[in-house]
């Protein structure tokens, strides 16, 4: 079965900076760190937490290809042609 127990498990990524009191989390490379649920969840919590990486918000826009290169498109970065 899966491995709920390993870098990618958001919510006990979250549990444990909370149990220990950690002042911010760094997810490293990997799913994780490009999950904008970390970001979303630590900058709302009592606690206060610092999330070390990008906002959700650019997690969201730069996550897939379409939209990351909508973004681009709109600053002027040239892209290739869409197959």
């Amino acid at each position: 079965g899966p491995n709920k127990n390993n870098y990618a498990n958001v919510e006990l990524i979250i549990d444990i900076a909370r149990r220990t009191k950690c002042d911010a989390v760094w997810v490293g490379w990997g799913h994780a760190s490009e999950n904008p649920i970390i970001p979303e969840t630590l900058a709302s919590s009592p606690e206060g937490i610092v999330f070390l990486g990008p906002p959700a918000s650019a997690m969201k826009a730069l996550g897939d290809k379409i939209s990351s290169t909508v973004v681009a498109q709109s600053v002027g970065v040239p892209c290739i042609k869409w197959s």
